[in-house]
């Protein structure tokens, strides 16, 4: 029954409609992660097991999901899907609940995938697309694989303190031309609240470091005192760093045929 549980609540948040690389973030309204804690010792038999998945998937044209895998550096797997509007985790759990997909070939890879895994995690957040900064408009996929995960956890009463500096904060990014961008992701449930999200990305590490010194030359004092302001209403923050890794990601829109 765990088993079974465990491959519900996966396919709950990776049974939804979404192209990555059709989409803009424009379109994002919230995003649905399905994190996984692996197992140090286990990490290639994990990947073995989404290659495996992603193989399935393919082979079986399946249509109706599509996510993005994404590895941190705390050997975290995150799968993460775009949310149309909530009522998208309805339709997609009902469908695998009544058996619609289940073959034994399935049954077997998240049985494996079942023995990698410490426990897993799962939450939606909303894209806040008035207060994040994406200068060249792109989806950040290939291109860009590196990753920042800021999370920043505000004292309760300070959102919309915390609003206004984060608008502040990008309008001084447009106003300077900064070239490297944020996103900024609001917690609304399986996360600790009130939470933001605040992710970067780069094409390396190397890449991140040299982008982020122009960005604090650029915006010099006014970004300083900006994000002073606003570390004094956040009572605690992680920050983690990792990948994109399309090997293991699917999107039936673009795989080859």
């Amino acid at each position: 029954m765990k088993k079974i549980t465990t491959i519900l609540l996966l396919l709950f948040i990776s049974c939804f409609e979404g192209a990555f690389a059709q989409i803009s973030d424009k379109d994002w309204k919230y995003i649905m992660v399905r994190e996984d804690i692996v197992k140090p010792s286990m990490t290639k038999y994990y990947e073995a097991t989404l290659s495996d998945l992603k193989q399935f998937l393919t082979e079986n044209n399946v249509k109706h999901v599509s996510y993005m895998t994404q590895l941190q550096d705390n050997f975290n797997y995150s799968h993460v899907t775009p949310l149309k509007n909530m009522n998208d985790m309805d339709g997609g759990l009902e469908s695998f609940i009544k058996g619609k997909e289940r073959s034994a070939e399935f049954d077997l890879i998240w049985s494996d995938l079942n023995e990698t895994i410490e426990s897993y995690s799962y939450y939606v957040v909303k894209y806040e697309s008035e207060m994040s900064y994406v200068p060249d408009g792109k989806v950040w996929l290939e291109d860009a694989p590196y990753r920042r995960w800021n999370y920043l956890y505000f004292e309760p009463g300070t959102e919309k303190e915390a609003d206004q500096i984060l608008l502040a904060y990008k309008n001084l990014y447009q106003t300077k031309g900064v070239k490297s961008g944020f996103r900024v992701f609001k917690g609304v449930i399986g996360l600790d609240q009130p939470v933001i999200m605040f992710t970067t990305w780069s094409k390396t590490p190397l890449d991140y470091q040299k982008e982020l010194q122009e960005s604090i030359a650029l915006l010099g004092e006014e970004g300083a005192v900006l994000w002073v302001a606003m570390m004094e209403l956040v009572s605690n923050a992680q920050t983690l760093e990792g990948w994109y890794l399309p090997q293991y990601s699917y999107n039936p829109e673009t795989q080859k045929k």
